[in-house]
């Protein structure tokens, strides 16, 4: 069964007031008319008509309530809110080829994956028994569907994991800090480096000599990312550091999980990165450990996608994803990050939204102020090279567009072509390796300045 948004029942109650006042409308006429100086005979045959239409706009009114707005809402409650077996699988199936072709693969070196053998590992980081599946609001996750986790999308692909490791987590905490639309908690649960005994870790490196580490972030609708971790509702993992020291972004590694990665990448030699996060994270880390062969960024997966991550790590699913943004390594240096927040107008007192409403009462107009133009994301970086301001070997780790594979492919673009103000091209692509894949074309334009006086 569909479960039910109790902020969407608020909204549709919000959309019935049209219904209600026109009902009202009607009472007042039939009343105004039933009141009307008549003898008593014609008062009583006017009222109980004017009680009769009373009750008919009623009918009417709630039909068009409950066939209109509330429709839905109603549907959800009575139980009968389904979908059918077939629709409920093709959807199952289409979330997987999404994460199939959207997961992508930033680093591999010395071919660690796919691990087509060894199928033992050990999986480090409390995220991995609590990940992150989706965003907050419209995209957070529904339980009325089984949700795959990222162990059992790993164990569904065939590996054995170190259950040792997963039992540890999940005794450490066993739940994810609420970070939704109204409530949030920017703790991050991560086990201090020294919570970890010889006998584990010794256990571990018998288990498998690969390691892949998990790091998560969460947010979504309505949440802007804290800047300075330090200033929101966070509890520290150790009362012998500060997780995140002033000035530290919700993006960076924490502390405790900087303590963990150099742990791991102490005990074993092949190392493998899952970023867990559909925000891009400062990601140098990855090019400061030699151990660290293999990146993988799998952003909020949804219902199934794990499966997919641990397809992709079998070799049963050839990467085919590109970076939709920019992975750097300070993101404070952005420009971007300098006009972050929530500024609010002085002036507009009278625009205050009533104290009523149970989402954004009592707040007045906000602005954001976009000073970057175009350049943004790549744009900057690119540009910010061609002039000299950054290093962009220092400064971007994996550029806007990244994406390895399994194979090998050839690109070969045709001429382009222009026809009635339409540019178009042809490319052929060809896989010149030995494992079945996809690649994605991809086609920048940088039109001719354009002066508008001519």
């Amino acid at each position: 069964m569909l479960g039910i948004n109790w902020s969407d029942v608020i909204s549709m109650l919000n959309l019935l007031k049209p219904y209600l006042i026109a009902f009202a409308v009607v009472v007042a006429v039939i009343v105004a008319v039933a009141v009307m100086k008549f003898s008593k005979p014609k008062k009583k045959l006017i009222r109980a008509q004017a009680g009769i239409a009373v009750i008919l706009a009623l009918g009417i009114t709630a039909n068009l309530i409950c066939t209109g707005p509330l429709s839905t809402i109603l549907t959800l409650a009575s139980g009968s809110g389904t979908i059918t077996e077939d629709t409920q699988a093709a959807a199952e199936q289409l979330g997987v080829e999404i994460a199939d072709e959207g997961i992508v693969l930033l680093k591999n070196e010395d071919n660690l994956l796919p691990m087509s053998e060894n199928k033992n590992l050990n999986v480090f980081g409390w995220a991995s028994t609590n990940p992150v599946y989706g965003g907050t609001g419209s995209g957070a996750m529904s339980s009325a569907y089984e949700i795959i986790s990222l162990t059992a999308g790993l164990e569904n692909a065939g590996f054995a994991l170190n259950n040792t490791l997963s039992d540890f987590y999940i005794e450490y905490r066993s739940d994810r800090p609420s970070v939704e639309m109204f409530e949030q908690d920017w703790t991050l649960p991560e086990p201090p480096a020294e919570n970890y005994s010889e006998e584990l870790l010794e256990e571990a490196k018998e288990f498998s000599d690969t390691a892949m580490i998990v790091f998560s972030r969460s947010g979504g609708e309505h949440i802007d990312l804290p800047q300075d971790v330090s200033q929101v509702s966070y509890t520290n993992n150790s009362d012998a550091y500060e997780d995140f020291p002033q000035g530290a972004h919700w993006l960076e590694l924490s502390q405790t999980e900087r303590n963990m990665l150099e742990m791991v990448c102490e005990n074993f030699d092949n190392v493998i990165i899952v970023s867990n996060s559909a925000n891009a994270m400062e990601l140098g880390f990855v090019n400061e450990y030699e151990q660290i062969k293999s990146v993988l960024w799998c952003p909020s997966p949804g219902q199934n996608g794990f499966n997919s991550l641990g397809r992709i790590l079998a070799g049963d699913v050839n990467p085919s994803g590109k970076t939709t943004d920019t992975f750097v390594t300070d993101l404070t240096a952005a420009p971007t990050f300098r006009n972050f927040g929530n500024f609010t107008y002085e002036n507009m007192d009278e625009f205050t939204i009533d104290e009523s409403d149970p989402f954004v009462g009592g707040t007045v107009p906000h602005f954001v102020n976009y000073v970057e133009g175009i350049y943004v994301g790549y744009r900057f970086y690119e540009t910010a090279s061609e002039e000299g301001l950054i290093d962009y070997e220092d400064t971007v780790v994996y550029p806007f567009g990244h994406g390895l594979s399994y194979t090998t492919f050839e690109q070969e673009m045709g001429d382009i072509i222009e026809a009635d103000g339409v540019l178009s091209v042809d490319v052929t692509i060809t896989n010149i390796g030995n494992v079945v894949g996809k690649e994605v074309a991809e086609l920048y334009y940088n039109p001719p300045l354009y002066k508008w006086w001519y």
